[in-house]
């Protein structure tokens, strides 16, 4: 699900894993190293949702769509400077 809503919570959504990855981001790193941590994170009470790569690659996807994020030359992904 895209969006929080009566029965979603935001840590299932889209829109709250987004959140969750941009906070991941202080230095470029590959969606491999983002798919660990997310993984990590679903484990204990950090995000308490379960999240498969596809999610992960819907979140990163949106985030890349809004101007959030940006891929460098070597694949990874890093935060705009904006």
């Amino acid at each position: 699900m895209l969006l929080p809503e009566k029965h979603i919570c935001l840590a299932e959504s889209i829109l709250g894993l987004g959140a969750f990855i941009i906070e991941q981001l202080d230095r470029a790193r590959s969606v491999d190293q983002l798919h660990d941590r997310v993984s990590e994170a679903c484990e204990g009470p950090e995000l308490p949702a379960y999240h498969d790569f596809d999610s992960i690659l819907l979140a990163v996807l949106f985030l890349f769509s809004i101007g959030a994020v940006e891929m460098t030359n070597t694949g990874s992904i890093r935060r705009c400077a904006s």
